[in-house]
């Protein structure tokens, strides 16, 4: 990428369960652990909890500050401040919905139950799902780890980190972490710390621009909208999106939940978020070629298949990114032309764990990437790259045998006959 920098997808795959059970436990007044209880005690609970989420949900919705605070634990003074914080720097975020889901079965106590001294409870299965308005067509699931408190006779959410320390973290979003402003355009929401809204501006009008250059490659068979996350700080955006790899390299990232419908991957809850500690390094140019690589991303997702390689995901959205640029070959293949004067031309095309955030070649293998989807645009077209895609993504077929397949399918080639146009391309253009 341009500036050393590169951006990668990364689908985030939590789809809810949900199963109403019964036969639960619950930590009572002085217990050492969890009693029994009946099934129609358990279902009582339950209930109680669901009425519970249901005025929390809708106090979110409806902005009810005193409504939502009320589903909150009174004793417990610093999960409470929280709460009200995240409930302040939420406010302006357009939301449709804002529900829970939960089983009845129950997990095993925190260690530090007995501190509440009252009856308590935690579901084995519990998600937040929220709709954005006009953005999201459904709600997007986070997973979280509750527990439920009961005071005199009536059930509050308690903690949302009592499993912290048994590797059971809550999922966050970014009101999570400071006051959230929002930019709307058409077709984009950018959402980001208030201190950020000119950066925020830019971005919008950059995607706004992007998104028919996107669909004049990938075709207009997607959503055609995009929500794009500009969070405060690096550590931030990983937390957001659970991403464990090193970040440091690159600048945006794609993620989504995604859930299978009819044996096809349906990605819910789409996101484009922006690196801030790498964001400003880039030239406006820069910036605008990595935003139409994410957003390719997104238009892609839907046909993206468990066994599509990583080169030709990154490389496809390379390819449509540097498509509307006037960048020449050899600056956006730098390194690339380093390894190949050097001598090293490569032989295969590169392997999925040469893409993760910490490789020590990331920039040469999504220059390759780039390179194989550049090839093949150009000789059969830029339709014959789509279908090439859309036919990996839809084979159940091992990787290599997918990507086999599909070059005999759809560019009537060997594999190693398109290995060889790759590597002559390289060779011309980089030598």
């Amino acid at each position: 990428m341009t500036g050393g920098l590169s951006s990668a997808a990364r689908l985030v795959a939590a789809a809810a369960v949900v199963v109403v059970g019964v036969g639960v436990a619950a930590a009572r007044h002085g217990s050492s652990g969890p009693l029994p209880l009946t099934p129609s005690l358990a279902a009582t609970r339950y209930a109680a909890i669901e009425r519970v989420l249901t005025a929390r949900g809708q106090a979110i919705v409806h902005h009810d500050r005193h409504a939502f605070l009320a589903t909150v634990d009174p004793r417990n003074r610093v999960f409470r401040r929280s709460q009200a914080r995240m409930f302040t720097d939420l406010a302006r975020v357009p939301l449709r919905s804002w529900s829970y889901a939960m089983t009845a079965r129950g997990r095993a106590l925190p260690a530090d139950a007995a501190a509440y001294d009252a009856p308590v409870w935690a579901p084995r299965v519990f998600t937040l799902g929220y709709r954005l308005a006009d953005f999201d067509r459904r709600p997007t699931s986070l997973r979280q780890y509750p527990t439920f408190v009961e005071r005199h006779g009536r059930w509050y959410l308690a903690s949302l980190s009592d499993y912290t320390a048994d590797g059971l973290v809550s999922a966050t979003d970014l009101w999570d972490y400071g006051p959230v402003a929002v930019v709307r355009r058409t077709d984009v929401l950018v959402l980001g710390p208030p201190s950020q809204r000119q950066t925020m501006r830019v971005v919008a009008g950059d995607v706004q621009l992007a998104i028919p250059q996107v669909s004049s490659v990938w075709g207009r068979g997607w959503s055609r909208r995009a929500v794009v996350l500009l969070p405060r700080t690096q550590r931030e955006m990983a937390l957001i999106d659970e991403d464990h790899e090193d970040l440091a390299g690159i600048a945006a990232l794609t993620s989504a939940e995604v859930r299978t419908a009819a044996g096809h991957p349906s990605p819910v809850g789409d996101r484009i978020t922006i690196n801030p500690a790498n964001w400003h390094q880039l030239s406006p140019l820069g910036q605008q070629v990595v935003l139409r690589h994410e957003l390719t991303h997104v238009a892609s997702e839907a046909a993206t298949g468990t066994h599509t390689p990583t080169w030709l995901i990154e490389g496809l959205a390379d390819y449509v990114g540097y498509r509307f640029a006037d960048v020449p070959v050899t600056v956006a293949a730098a390194e690339l032309q380093r390894v190949v004067r050097g001598g090293r031309l490569p032989g295969r095309l590169p392997p999925d764990r040469a893409f993760r955030g910490a490789a020590a070649q990331l920039a040469v293998s999504y220059e390759q990437a780039w390179f194989v989807c550049r090839t093949i645009a150009q000789r059969f077209g830029v339709a014959k790259l789509v279908a090439f895609y859309r036919a990996v993504g839809a084979s159940t077929r091992p990787p290599g045998q997918a990507v086999r397949r599909a070059v005999v399918a759809v560019l009537h080639l060997r594999l190693a006959s398109l290995v060889a146009l790759w590597r002559a391309e390289m060779l011309a253009a980089l030598r």
